[in-house]
C-alpha cells in the first residue's frame, strides 16, 4: 500500500486502535503535516490517544489544533520512515518542523515508544513514489 494513502492510514489505524499499550488518562493528538505528496500535495493525519486506546485518521487544515503538529516534506518523511533519517536529525536540518507543545513528547514518551513496534506490519506492506522512482 503507498505511503500516505487513504488505505496506509486505515492500516496504521487498525495496527493502533486495540493495542493495550497505547492509552493514556491524558488525551493526545497528534498531527503529521506531508508537503510535496506525489498526486496528493499536501497530507495530513492525526494520531489520538486517549484512555479509550488510540485512532488515525485523515486530518483536515480545519480540525481543532493538536498538541503536537509535524510538519515535513514527503522526501524528508520517506527517508524518516524508512530509517535512513532520525526525526532528532530532520530537524537540526530544519526538514521536520515542530508546533505545539513539545513538551507533550516528554511528557508521553511511554506510550509513544510503542508504535515502531505496533507500526512494523504497516512499514513492511508500505510502498513509497521515491523508491519506486530511484529503481528506475
Amino acid at each position: 500500500m503507498e505511503y500516505l494513502s487513504d488505505a496506509w492510514i486505515d492500516a496504521l489505524d487498525a495496527a493502533v486502535r486495540d493495542a493495550p499499550p497505547l492509552r493514556t488518562t491524558t488525551p493526545l493528538v497528534i498531527e503529521s503535516v506531508v508537503t510535496e505528496v506525489p498526486r496528493r500535495g499536501e497530507v495530513r493525519y492525526r494520531l489520538a490517544v486517549d484512555a479509550s486506546g488510540a485512532r488515525a485518521r485523515s486530518g483536515d487544515a480545519g480540525d481543532p489544533p493538536p498538541e503536537l503538529r509535524l510538519t515535513t516534506d514527503y522526501a524528508t518523511a520517506v527517508a524518516i520512515a524508512q530509517g535512513t533519517e532520525n526525526a532528532q536529525t530532520a530537524l537540526a536540518r530544519g526538514r521536520l518542523r515542530l508546533g505545539g507543545d513539545v513538551n507533550v513528547l516528554i511528557a508521553h514518551a511511554d506510550t509513544l515508544s510503542t508504535l515502531d513496534d505496533l507500526t512494523a506490519g504497516v512499514r513492511a506492506e508500505t510502498t513509497y513514489e521515491l523508491a519506486r522512482e530511484s529503481k528506475s
